[in-house]
């Protein structure tokens, strides 16, 4: 393997993350708050020393990345990520020691939104805007991972021919990952801006509708109050939040295609068309449960904490009447295991996944009836092939055995097994807290132990990096020449 082309990368990105600081180091000097202004001024320094010097070193060698380099790529990413990020949060002195404040960059980065702090007003406003931040540019390699990396290895049912997405989003003929990212870049950073801006107008303040876009467009769904976006006053906000949520859990290639003028992309969209179903029959069984004089304040309400759930951004939501609470919450784990569409920087299961195990399970009792019938299986206008759908099947399998051993091992490191399974879906689906608000179990994470904080950290790096990527790196055949 290659190490020059992990090192330039991994050089490139602590720069960029020094950099990033820079703004959170801006707000700290203008708001005269020296504790925060020497912390992010530390992790600048730190961040871009090594950058630079990783970067030096390794110029002027080739630059080849295959794919092993680019599955090893993905985690070592995510690690420097997460220890760079979380200096300012340990610097700040408002986590007891570095572990905490790895847990909290790690969230962020993997726009999973689980807090140590259950009350985020006690942070700092620029270590609030570099926890948006985190899970801004979390959101944004997470696409350039499902749209670029994971397709070229077929990995887990990512079923999106890669020069396609690229083509579609880039408009060239001759795509490349440069062109991709910029691209990308263009669509996620425009609609955060539009994000912001509708906040702006309908009430938000400046500084929460900033770090609000962030948390949105990623899918995150960190928070600046513990009340969340439900402590803003008027309808039009919590209607705003809910519409870019959902465009954050759509195809963001297909944001590209309506941006070109194909306006009626989304409607002949599968996936599309199953996530406003899918929200649409949850919003009709709330409401059947609720009652029918519910005002319409409270729909709203109710439409933003399902949204949030199924999209996987994890805002704390509305409470739900006790005699349904329990159905209520098994219908919300269903909808975080779900989570949105492919291509998109939603977590969770993906509704295309689902789509096309029901699809088999359909084909596989036609063949009951019909042993010798021909049933091809399509996506689209793409055939899908046997083999793509056995390692669905595996990705299927383990995602369940990963959740299975996630509750089990945080109920062994004692917390209840309740709250153990609710903290293994949120944080293998990346959906946050929200499943917690709406079980009444607000467990706080700074006091369980080490061992479950670093549990709930590998579930969360897991949902976010998919299972068999990883799985790869363990299985030797991939390594050999």
């Amino acid at each position: 393997m290659n190490a020059t082309p992990l090192l330039r990368v991994l050089g490139a990105t602590m720069v960029f993350l020094a950099v990033s600081m820079l703004i959170p180091l801006m707000l700290a000097i203008s708001q005269d708050d020296s504790v925060s202004k020497n912390a992010f001024s530390a992790g600048v320094c730190v961040s871009g020393f090594f950058g630079i010097v990783l970067f030096l070193t390794t110029r002027g060698r080739p630059f080849t990345i295959g794919r092993r380099e680019t599955v090893a790529l993905l985690p070592l990413l995510a690690v420097v990520a997460t220890l760079i990020g979380g200096l300012p949060f340990y610097l700040c002195g408002n986590t007891e020691n570095f572990l905490d404040a790895s847990f909290e960059a790690l969230s962020g980065i993997t726009t999973t939104g689980l807090s140590l702090f259950p009350d985020p007003s006690v942070l700092s406003p620029s270590e609030l805007l570099w926890r948006a931040m985190l899970q801004w540019i979390g959101g944004y390699g997470t696409l350039v991972l499902v749209i670029w990396a994971l397709p070229s290895f077929g990995l887990g049912g990512v079923f999106m021919p890669r020069r396609d997405a690229v083509e579609t989003l880039a408009a060239d003929p001759q795509p490349s990952f440069h062109r991709l990212v910029r691209s990308l870049f263009v669509v996620y950073g425009s609609l955060t801006v539009m994000c912001a801006t509708a906040l702006l107008f309908a009430g938000m303040p400046l500084f929460d509708s900033i770090c609000y876009s962030m948390s949105t467009l990623s899918t995150g769904g960190f928070v600046i109050e513990s009340s969340g976006p439900l402590g803003f006053k008027g309808v039009g906000i919590h209607l705003i939040l809910a519409l870019f949520m959902m465009l954050g859990a759509i195809n963001f290639t297909l944001h590209g295609r309506f941006i070109s003028g194909d306006w009626g992309v989304y409607s002949r969209e599968f996936e599309c068309r199953i996530l406003l179903i899918v929200i649409l029959v949850a919003v009709v069984l709330i409401l059947s449960f609720t009652g029918k004089n519910t005002s319409g304040s409270t729909i709203v309400s109710e439409l933003l904490t399902l949204v949030s759930v199924l999209t996987t951004t994890g805002y704390p939501g509305t409470e739900m009447p006790d005699p349904f609470l329990k159905f209520f919450l098994l219908v919300f784990i269903f909808l975080a295991v779900v989570g949105g569409t492919t291509g998109s920087t939603s977590g969770g299961f993906k509704l295309m996944r689902l789509a096309l195990l029901i699809r088999q399970a359909k084909r596989e009792l036609v063949r009951l009836v019909h042993p010798h019938a021909v049933v091809p299986i399509k996506y689209g206008r793409f055939a899908v092939t046997q083999s793509f759908l056995q390692s669905l099947w595996v990705f299927f399998i383990g995602y369940i055995f990963c959740l299975a051993a996630l509750a089990v091992t945080l109920s062994c490191l004692g917390i209840d097994f309740a709250t153990a399974v609710i903290s293994a879906v949120s944080a293998l689906t990346n959906s946050g807290p929200a499943l917690l608000h709406l079980s009444d179990l607000n467990v706080n994470f700074a006091i369980v132990s080490d061992g479950a904080k670093l549990t709930i950290m590998m579930g969360m790096l897991v949902g976010r990096l998919e299972l068999l990527a990883l799985l790869v790196l363990l299985n030797f055949s991939f390594w050999r020449p």
